[in-house]
């Protein structure tokens, strides 16, 4: 078992790291840079296709998982037949669940590099945002319910389900895409999350329920080449950056989070499972709020970019780029830690 997750992350981190000249040389080609102003923090044109060589390294990973490891093939053969009333309705495939990973991770990096190169509309972007949840959730990759203890796990009514699903990969999305404001903060936050998305599954992947094991592991085998990846990407991008992730990077990153907490991490026994998840991106998500309410007051757009993060006003108190990412890294490493100590003892909660 250990073997794809291992074969997914060093093929994934390599992948990562030899796609990204020929991504920042596409970039340069074709004038996808990011280029300085008042509100930026660097000084110099950057490129931004760095999310493409992030996704090219994520499914390197996973076709190489996939190819060295006949237990990984075995895994994506499980069927789950959904029985109501006595008779079955539908069939949940694993296989299914990684393809519908796939295609809508695939519609968030295209999208979202073509948006560095031609600045999209919102709403286009909300539109196909939507579209690749939608495309995740019609290949079986979507919250059914939720255990709460007392009351055993109450099913959620199929629209109830989209709904809960929909908020969720977008908030992950947003929430990474509004975090990437310094050299090696989002890579960094992304990398520390799908580590503790891995070993939060793995410690789960002994449930009695064999459907939610075999989706822990499945979400296992995901977050080990999203971590890697993002290690990839950040040989690149820690300060000094000489690549940015752009909107292409992030949404990826954001999708394929959002994706692998919904088949994994929350599907620990307890409404900790939740928790969990947000636990472990609650900076960005933090910050993300604390922007749209400070955006709301001040009557500018939701969307308005501006200088009040966390991190810029860390940056106006004199402290250096290197800094703040690494005092990020570390309240998001203590966050996961907690949300590990959770899953931990779980059972005690």
């Amino acid at each position: 078992m250990i073997r794809a997750q291992i074969v997914a992350f060093f093929l994934s981190l390599a992948g990562a790291a030899a796609f990204m000249p020929v991504l920042m040389f596409l970039s340069r080609r074709y004038g996808v840079l990011d280029v300085p102003d008042a509100r930026k923090v660097h000084s110099v044109p950057v490129p931004r296709w760095g999310g493409g060589a992030i996704a090219g390294g994520v499914f390197l990973g996973l076709g190489g998982a996939a190819l060295f490891s006949p237990w990984f093939l075995k895994l994506l053969d499980y069927r789950y037949r959904i029985i109501e009333n006595a008779q079955t309705i539908d069939v949940m495939s694993l296989k299914a669940q990684l393809t519908g990973v796939l295609i809508g991770s695939l519609v968030c990096v295209v999208l979202g590099m073509w948006d560095d190169r031609r600045s999209l509309p919102p709403v286009v972007k909300l539109l196909a945002q939507i579209i690749a949840a939608y495309v995740a959730m019609m290949y079986g990759v979507r919250m059914a319910g939720l255990a709460i203890p007392g009351f055993g796990f109450v099913t959620f009514p199929l629209l109830i389900s989209q709904i809960v699903t929909l908020f969720w990969l977008l908030g992950f999305m947003n929430a990474v895409n509004l975090s990437d404001g310094l050299d090696g903060l989002a890579g960094g936050i992304c990398a520390i999350a799908a580590g503790t998305f891995l070993f939060v599954a793995m410690l789960q992947a002994d449930t009695k329920i064999v459907l939610y094991s075999k989706q822990l592991k499945l979400a296992s085998v995901l977050a080990a080449a999203l971590a890697g990846g993002c290690l990839g990407f950040l040989i690149y991008n820690f300060h000094p950056a000489r690549v940015f992730m752009g909107d292409g990077g992030a949404l990826f990153l954001g999708f394929m989070l959002g994706a692998v907490s919904i088949i994994g991490t929350l599907k620990t026994s307890a409404v900790i499972a939740l928790l969990i998840p947000v636990l472990v991106v609650a900076l960005p998500v933090v910050d993300v709020a604390f922007a749209l309410i400070r955006r709301a007051r001040s009557g500018n757009g939701l969307m308005t970019a501006d200088k009040g993060h966390f991190h810029h006003r860390l940056l106006a108190l004199g402290w250096t780029q290197r800094e703040v990412v690494l005092l990020v890294y570390v309240l998001t490493l203590l966050l996961s830690m907690a949300a590990l100590l959770m899953t931990f003892f779980r059972g005690k909660v």
